[in-house]
């Protein structure tokens, strides 16, 4: 009997780059491949330099991996090599697109195979994630941002086009948050009906058996300090600066000497961390560097010894690391900017606090100590990932 067959289309994709979407790109495969469809996942990124790769991961889940390298517009490059995998797929007997815009679906699927597929495209975000650097970051913090941020950035009226290119291809749009859906509406305001009939929200999903069973198995270990995790990209949009000031505050004008910032992820500020962390008196031995950790022992790290998420990044649309931490019992101070309304509950688990004031947020950091332990458990049941997937696999289902 021939396998359902699907293809996801995603620049991201682990272990190359890893957060929300990476992840996600990575369980949503794995979760068809298990119940019998044939997946491939046509994604990035394979060095300029080397071929492209394709890795047979299991006998229905294959991974062909296609240039994306660290300069802009790098997924020209993707779009034109994705292009010729779909035509070929199609011809093969795929019916069914799954694919992560902006900048896939509406360019990759080729016009002469669309009457062919059903084509269903994740938003993880809206342009405002974009708009977020140019309506928050003072120009004095302009000289943080890496050439490939301020390139990326600069491309906003071109994604905004191409993402309206992706509602208009696509069969279904899944938003990953309601912000999300609610931001399109007031965007694309022609399409709002289309937004209406076609989408729904479905959260990214997360382990919840698994991290409730951690939460209640692992005992805290206490270091005498209040442990403040940052986890995440080190862009400037992602808000580590912030952070970084915040615990400074902590320990300078707030007199908190008992604090430690541990920082998970990597990218192009990690020079200028460790370059301003060892200037200033105040920060010496209070801010560590994990780098990448792979994802079961970060989720260890955070349950042993975590007491408070510090997550001040000025966009994101479903953030993965909040949704742990919740089912992990660590609350999360956050500046109260649109997307947090959604996932953070003051006193419940965690702080909003005004941007920009990093002051504030260093307060928030001791409230959300004292909420240590104490969010509900139940709270991020309605991410589990296993109910999450379930509805998914009906949605593909019901349109082969």
């Amino acid at each position: 009997m021939m396998h359902k067959m699907l293809v996801l289309l995603s620049h991201e994709y682990p272990p190359y780059i890893f957060g929300g979407v990476a992840t996600f790109s990575k369980q949503v495969t794995e979760w068809f491949s298990e119940r019998g469809w044939r997946v491939i996942a046509i994604v990035g990124k394979a060095s300029i330099r080397e071929r492209v790769s394709i890795s047979r991961v299991s006998d229905r889940l294959t991974v062909v991996r296609l240039y994306f390298p660290e300069i802009p517009p790098r997924w020209l490059l993707y779009t034109r090599i994705a292009r010729s995998y779909v035509g070929r797929l199609v011809e093969k007997g795929c019916r069914i697109i799954l694919s992560n815009s902006p900048l896939t679906s509406g360019l990759v699927i080729p016009k002469s195979v669309k009457n062919k597929l059903h084509v269903i495209t994740f938003f993880h975000g809206s342009i405002y994630s974009l708009l977020s650097l140019i309506h928050y970051t003072p120009l004095t913090d302009y000289t943080m941002l890496s050439p490939y941020e301020l390139a990326y950035y600069s491309e906003v009226p071109l994604i905004n086009y191409l993402t309206k290119r992706d509602l208009l291809l696509s069969d279904l749009y899944i938003f990953m948050a309601r912000h999300i859906m609610e931001e399109f509406k007031s965007i694309y305001t022609d399409l709002v009906e289309n937004i209406q009939s076609k989408g729904i929200v479905v959260y990214p999903g997360i382990e919840y058996s698994r991290l409730i069973s951690l939460r209640t198995s692992t005992e805290k270990v206490s270091t005498g300090k209040i442990i403040v995790a940052f986890v995440g990209r080190l862009y400037y949009t992602k808000g580590v600066v912030h952070a970084i000031r915040a615990v400074e505050a902590l320990a300078h004008e707030l007199n908190v000497k008992d604090v430690e910032l541990w920082i998970f992820g990597k990218g192009p500020l990690e020079y200028w961390i460790r370059y301003y962390v060892r200037k200033r008196e105040s920060l010496r031995g209070k801010v560590k560097l994990f780098g990448f950790v792979e994802r079961a022992k970060l989720l260890t790290l955070l349950a042993k010894y975590v007491d408070v998420l510090i997550h001040p990044s000025l966009y994101e649309g479903a953030p993965l690391a909040i949704m742990e931490a919740q089912a992990l019992g660590i609350p999360v101070v956050a500046f109260n900017l649109p997307w947090t309304w959604e996932f953070i509950l003051d006193n419940i688990n965690g702080y909003k606090k005004p941007y920009p004031y990093i002051e504030k947020l260093a307060d928030g950091v001791i409230r959300a100590f004292r909420l240590r332990n104490k969010v509900p458990l139940d709270l991020a049941k309605k991410y589990d990932r296993s109910k999450i997937f379930t509805k998914l696999t009906k949605l593909e289902l019901e349109n082969i």
